[in-house]
């Protein structure tokens, strides 16, 4: 998450103060619906118009950089061929004169066929211009993410869908690859090939005094400095949960479930069918208990858990510990993925309210299923390679896991944990 998506997500929840704080379950209703959840995927979709609009700034800027770049005069004493100094110094000339190797008799004369020169030299691979070549290395890197993250968002397709509307994904994708281009073609120049030769500059840039004070050099700084900006991700996960956690009990209101008591620790939700035990841990993941009022079985645990990148592995710090829980999932502002051995693997990209809502309802699902069919073969993925111990089914080919309700005449199946491997 870039720095504009941190500080909306932020305002937000300080916006809305200590949350449930005192709050009863009576009053819980009325809360939710003062508060008018802003949509953080609308946010990133302007936050990044706008860099990508200072993209094309920056190159603009980069380009006149090239055509009048800061070079370093060079003075460096050399021996050249005497028809090759165009004009001696008076320095150079004393120097020939003492350097009797230099000189050979000719016709009864002493020539010098060789003299020492002061050669000046334009230095082009100055600090200053290195950044320069850095800069568009990073920036070529950030529009080749961007470009790989909204093409993931690309309407395809499919046999629900008779037209395609790519709204604003598409205009970004079309300046994205102009952006691209751009970047290739500064990549072609002499001057982007020469001051990258060689190891590239830390990341870690120092503000020279051309860095600092020429126009053109301090803009392409400036917006380094705020591109390298790095935020406090527990910070950012604590407020993705507060964010994921209102938007989880209004759908809970909305499918029926009645507060039943509320602590700062936790809720407990009831209908007719499920008890549902709603925690947030230490970690800023949220834990879901799951209980059957209708017929007798184990209860299910759940762990929904935040990134702030949609690369999970980055993040150095071990959080949770999964074999405590029926699943492990991931929110980020795009993706709800299944964290399993520490990979993520992309499960749908929807928005913010239809991540959330499908999460839920795919912990407390009951469906009509043959159990004389569904106990040999998988309802999720459809392979044969169900067991089953204490009365819970098992599917090894995507984990899934149900049990049946066999209290009534209708055979119903409650899908513990769905997991639809290898589909996106």
């Amino acid at each position: 998450m870039r720095f504009i998506e941190t500080k909306k997500l932020n305002d937000f929840t300080v916006g809305i103060g200590a949350f449930p704080g005192e709050i009863s379950a009576k009053d819980l209703p009325a809360r939710l619906a003062s508060i008018d959840c802003i949509s953080l995927q609308e946010v990133s979709l302007e936050c990044d118009r706008e860099f990508l609009r200072e993209v094309s700034s920056v190159l603009s800027v980069i380009a006149s950089i090239i055509h009048h770049p800061h070079i370093s005069n060079k003075r460096e004493e050399v021996v050249i061929r005497i028809e090759q100094a165009q004009q001696l110094s008076r320095e150079d000339f004393f120097d020939t004169v003492k350097d009797s190797k230099l000189w050979k008799e000719h016709d009864a004369r002493m020539i010098p066929e060789e003299v020492h020169y002061q050669q000046h030299i334009d230095e082009l691979r100055i600090y200053e211009n290195r950044f320069i070549g850095f800069l568009v290395n990073v920036i070529d890197r950030e529009l080749a993410k961007f470009s790989n993250f909204y093409l993931l968002r690309l309407p395809t397709l499919s046999a629900s869908h008779s037209s395609l509307d790519p709204s604003g994904v598409g205009a970004l994708i079309v300046e994205i690859d102009r952006l691209r281009r751009r970047t290739q073609f500064i990549k072609n120049t002499y001057f982007y090939k020469e001051v990258t030769k060689g190891k590239p500059i830390s990341h870690r840039v120092q503000p020279t005094n051309i860095l600092v004070k020429d126009r053109l050099y301090r803009f392409c700084f400036k917006f380094y400095r705020k591109l390298a900006r790095y935020e406090d991700s527990a910070a950012v996960r604590r407020d993705l949960c507060t964010y994921y956690t209102i938007l989880l009990l209004d759908e809970l209101q909305q499918s029926g479930f009645a507060a039943k008591a509320i602590s700062p620790e936790a809720y407990l939700f009831e209908n007719e069918t499920f008890a549902l035990t709603l925690e947030t841990l230490e970690n800023h993941a949220l834990s879901l208990t799951v209980t059957p009022r209708d017929f007798d079985a184990p209860t299910a645990r759940h762990l929904l858990d935040f990134h702030v990148d949609t690369e999970w592995q980055r993040d150095e710090e071990k959080r949770v510990d999964p074999s405590a829980f029926e699943s492990v999932e991931m929110l980020s502002l795009w993706e709800r993925s299944y964290a399993e051995d520490g990979v993520l693997d992309l499960a749908q990209s929807a928005t913010e309210e239809e991540m959330i809502r499908d999460w839920l309802h795919s912990k407390i699902q009951k469906t009509f299923i043959d159990p004389a069919v569904y106990k040999r073969y998988c309802p999720v993925c459809g392979k044969k390679a169900v067991s089953v111990s204490d009365g819970i089914y098992s599917c090894a080919f995507c984990t899934s896991r149900y049990q049946f309700d066999e209290t009534g005449t209708e055979q119903k199946a409650w899908l513990r944990k769905i997991r639809k491997k290898g589909i996106s």
